[in-house]
Formats: C-alpha cells, structure tokens, sequence
C-alpha cells in the first residue's frame, strides 16, 4: 500500500458521522442551565443518540482538488461502542484505479489519545498513528471523529437556519488537550440535535473547514447526517461524505475488532 493512501485508509475511518462516536448519556437541554451546561447537554444530547453498542456503515467520500479532479472512495465500518471505548474496523472497498485498498482500526478511549493501527504486508507489522493525521482533501482523524472530549462548551443561542431551528454551541479547545483545531462553532438543529453546520478554526484563529449537512436521515433513536459536504480552504478542496447504509446488529463478532483482522484481505 503506497503511503499516502495508507494514509487515506487510516484517516477515513468509520467517520462515525455525524462528526463524533461518543457515547455519553445526557440529559436534554433546560433553559435554566448556565451557558456552559447548557452547552455541554447539548453535545452530550447529540452524542447519546449517535451511540450504539454495535453499528454498521457504508460511506462514500467524494474529493474534488482546486483543479476540479475528482477522487470516489468507499469505505465500509463496523464499530463495537462501549462507555469506555469505541473500536471500529475500517475497509476500503472501492477506490480510484490505481490505488491499492486496505484497512485500519480505530481504538479511542475515553481520557486517552486516539490510536489507528493498519499492517504493513511487506515488513509483516503493525503500524500506529493519532488522530492528527490527513488524508487527501486535508481531512484529519480527529475532525471526523469530533474529539467532543477536548473541547469546552458554551452556548451561545437559538435562531433559526435554512427553515430549521437550531442551537449554537462553541467549543473551545482545553487546555492541555492537542489539536489542530482551537475552536469551533456548531449550529445542532433543536428537534433531533444532528449537527448541521461547523465551522473550525486553528490556533491562529482562521477557519480552517466548513462543515454542511445537506441531508438527514430521521430516526427516532439514531437520526444522523446522511450527506455532509466539506470545504477546506486551506488545501483548497470539497468533500462530499454520504453514508450510504447504516445498520445496527444485535451483535458483531469480537474477531472483527482484533489486530490479526487487519492481516485479512478484504471481501468486496
């Protein structure tokens, strides 16, 4: 596997959109919350019914470079979330010719740097990285992920926004936690908390990327963005990630989250 789409392989991830695989168990946001609960319960809220203990995607990230060249990748996820840990698998099952699949695990934990393992054939070991990598369209682990725990909430009001009403939180980053991102303003809609809108700053207080849903799929447990596009001015380039499928099983065998699955080729 050539580096960089190694490096895409690691960084797509299970995305666990929308934006966060956390599993913390709020409660819904009351008016009579100071605005750094208030701020809190809001994500928590969002992040309650993003959880389940195992799930199932397929999703497909469009990439389109200043020069309008267009990249198509497919990756499928299983994710096993207890309220310590998420372990997702990740497969490449369609990418552009030329470019050779693979796979990663995804481990994060709750007060510990996030770890993504993938195997490297020709040396016949292991590899790890963190969740600041990029991959194409400049895209980083952490981002995707959301990495809802380093940051601190405020919120900030209720208005309305493209026919729906919406909550504004902002996040600032804590100290001593590490991230490329500083801050970052979220509008959640209020009627099913699915975040429609980010914008993300870095330290030199720049935006960085733009994150839109264009598309929900309601649920009355699991409502999530099923089609999110991304702007990124500082590789210059747009980002369409569609969640084809999402399934929740009862159950998935624990073999599939095990370091020796990365060694197995992949079932398209």
């Amino acid at each position: 596997m050539n580096h960089k789409f190694q490096l895409l392989v690691t960084c797509l991830l299970g995305v666990c959109l929308a934006f966060g695989c956390g599993g913390s168990t709020g409660s819904n946001p009351t008016t009579h919350s100071t605005p750094a609960d208030r701020g809190q319960q809001i994500v928590d809220e969002f992040l309650k019914r993003d959880a389940s203990p195992y799930r199932n995607d397929r999703i497909r990230f469009t990439v389109t470079d200043e020069d309008k060249t267009q990249k198509v990748y497919e990756i499928e996820t299983w994710r096993k979330q207890t309220p310590d840990e998420n372990v997702t698998l990740n497969d490449m099952v369609a990418a552009p010719q030329g470019e050779e699949g693979g796979r990663s695990l995804t481990i994060e934990g709750k007060g510990k740097k996030t770890t993504v393992v993938t195997y490297a054939q020709s040396r016949d070991e292991f590899r790890e990285t963190d969740s600041k990598k990029m991959f194409f369209g400049g895209l980083t682990v952490g981002e995707l992920l959301g990495d809802w725990d380093k940051f601190g909430y405020q919120f900030i009001g209720e208005k309305d926004s493209n026919g729906a009403h919406v909550f504004e939180v902002e996040g600032k980053l804590k100290d001593g936690a590490d991230s490329q991102v500083s801050r970052m303003n979220v509008l959640f809609r209020a009627d099913n908390y699915v975040p429609v809108e980010s914008h993300l700053f870095g330290v030199d207080g720049k935006e960085i990327r733009t994150y839109k849903t264009v598309a929900i799929k309601e649920d009355p447990v699991h409502p999530y963005a099923s089609k999110v596009e991304v702007d990124n001015p500082v590789y210059k380039t747009h980002i369409i990630i569609e969640i084809l499928s999402r399934e929740f099983p009862e159950k998935i065998d624990d073999a599939m989250f095990a370091k020796d699955k990365l060694k197995e080729p992949i079932k398209k």
